[in-house]
């Protein structure tokens, strides 16, 4: 019964979560003429869009070295295509559950070569982090370059700064806050003690520990390298399908550089691929650089649906691929703390 009741729960916020997209998909396109969009989608130049999926699969193959170098320093020496097909599966993963690829891709390694979950989860969140600051980067980057584009964006878009101001003026928001730090209060004193808080105190020390041998590993010059080329690899994955319509044909690569700041937004929310969200971003920022309304909702539309497609196809192929990896019969890494 309980596997049951987790199971519907899982089921209905992936549902949830996907109406919510759909919704957002529905709102922009529902008074638009679907036959012209089909013509502006027909007049597209798909070669150029099939040249520029090779560098979204070379990027996510960097982000699966990139990995790899962080397992390493934890004394860990899986076998490299197990790393890179895992990083690969989780997009497709993440198509059924938002988020969920995540946790699957350290599953599956800890599964199939032997590493403590704890251990791949533990280098997973510092890759992650690494790609947040390095997504902020560009952002700020991006306006650095061109704030009047973002100035513009948010006079026509007024609904994200009266959301913000309705965020922080409700008082549920402070009530969660008190509650949250009350709880935690009373977990480090009251029960600090129990089976639970233990098991977290233990976790901590180990990151702690593990933290630091990432910290003194010999290979930042590789992370940097390898962070700064698949950044690059992502936009070149977006801006090249600039070229394959006349009417984004000659907007320019900082042109670029924006609408690919903006969809980083767009797929921070928790929807499958960033359905809705991501299409909003890419639509309301063509529309400030002038792309006509139509013309915007073509190009969102088709360059997301074989992106997407590309994506679940080379993850499917690395959940597949897993199992299939030759892997050597050794010991794991040496004892860490208890």
């Amino acid at each position: 019964m309980k596997m049951n009741a987790e199971s519907a729960k899982n089921v209905l916020k992936t549902l949830l979560s996907l109406l919510l997209g759909l919704f957002i998909i529905w709102a922009m396109y529902r008074d638009t003429d679907i036959g012209e969009l089909w013509q502006i989608t027909k007049s597209a130049n798909f070669l150029i869009i099939a040249f520029s999926l090779l560098f979204g699969l070379i990027g996510n193959i960097l982000r699966g070295l990139r990995w790899e170098l962080f397992v390493n320093s934890l004394g860990y020496q899986p076998p490299r295509a197990s790393l890179v097909y895992a990083t690969l599966g989780n997009y497709a993963v993440n198509f059924v559950l938002p988020r969920a690829g995540d946790v699957w891709r350290c599953a599956v390694v800890s599964k199939y070569d032997k590493i403590p979950f704890s251990k791949t989860l533990e280098t997973f969140l510092v890759d992650k982090v690494i790609d947040i600051i390095a997504g902020v980067s560009v952002i700020l980057i991006s306006v650095v370059l061109y704030i009047d584009f973002f100035i513009s964006y948010f006079n026509n878009n007024p609904q994200f700064a009266e959301n913000m101001r309705h965020l922080f003026s409700s008082v549920w928001i402070y009530m969660v806050m008190a509650a949250m730090l009350a709880g935690a209060i009373l977990m480090l004193t009251v029960f600090r003690r129990t089976i639970f808080m233990l098991k977290i105190k233990k976790f901590v020390n180990t990151l702690r520990y593990d933290l630091k041998l990432i910290s003194v590993m010999k290979e930042k010059r590789r992370i940097i390298i390898y962070t700064i080329l698949l950044w690059l690899c992502f936009y070149l994955y977006f801006y090249i399908c600039f070229y394959a319509f006349d009417f984004t044909s000659e907007l320019g690569p900082l042109a670029g550089l924006i609408v690919f700041a903006m969809t980083n937004i767009g797929i921070s929310v928790p929807v499958q691929g960033g359905i809705g969200p991501w299409h909003f971003m890419v639509i309301s920022s063509l529309l400030i650089l002038g792309v006509a309304g139509n013309q915007a909702l073509a190009f969102a539309g088709a360059v997301f649906t074989i992106q997407s497609v590309w994506q679940i196809l080379y993850g499917l192929f690395g959940v597949f691929a897993m199992p299939y990896v030759k892997r050597k019969n050794q010991e794991t890494a040496t004892e860490k703390i208890n």
